[in-house]
């Protein structure tokens, strides 16, 4: 975790291994004996927490569920996650677009959501998903989950996490409105 941490903290740049390696307690021929460099130490770290998600969301998916609540629950599976793991969602946040990231590593990654990919095909067929490119969902979908998590932890709302979570979901599902009352502000 000492990686993780400061390449949250400090960047890709100004992280040496000879800091990772120290802050971890290992030397640095034993951190370059499993990473070769500090490129494939970050390539690791991102794929191996993409597969927590995506384990952390599969987990909490039910086939026997109509599509809407399946969605919901699968999204409210990377908030649970997300609130649990503000590190690692700030790492992927960071290293999402990165150059630092493989294209292979990338694919690896997208991979693990290749399950939700195809289940994304019904919701439009069924009309939970409006029919907007899958490239649209993939970026847009993270970043209405990230501003979830950024808006519960900034504590500078009147909104439950409830409330914060279910306006949220309204934004990514179709005709969805939230179910807390139809004012913007279900406090008034």
């Amino acid at each position: 975790m000492a990686a993780l941490r400061l390449f949250t903290t400090r960047g890709f740049h100004h992280t040496p291994t000879a800091r990772i390696s120290r802050e971890a307690g290992v030397s640095t021929g034993t951190l370059f004996h499993y990473f070769p460099d500090k490129n494939t130490l970050v390539d690791e770290l991102y794929l191996s927490i993409q597969r927590e998600v995506a384990e952390a969301v599969r987990a909490r998916d039910d086939g026997a569920l109509p599509t809407r609540e399946r969605l919901g629950r699968c999204f409210r599976a990377f908030i649970a996650w997300g609130a649990r793991n503000p590190g690692k969602v700030t790492f992927l946040n960071q290293f999402y677009n990165s150059p630092n990231i493989g294209d292979q590593v990338k694919r690896e990654a997208q991979l693990e959501f290749q399950w939700l990919n195809e289940f994304s095909d019904g919701a439009i067929q069924e009309g939970v998903l409006r029919d907007l490119p899958k490239e649209f969902y993939w970026v847009m979908i993270p970043q209405v989950l990230n501003g979830i998590l950024a808006l519960i932890r900034s504590k500078r709302t009147t909104l439950t996490p409830d409330e914060i979570i279910e306006y949220g979901l309204a934004l990514i599902l179709k005709d969805e409105s939230p179910r807390l009352g139809s004012s913007s502000n279900p406090k008034a």
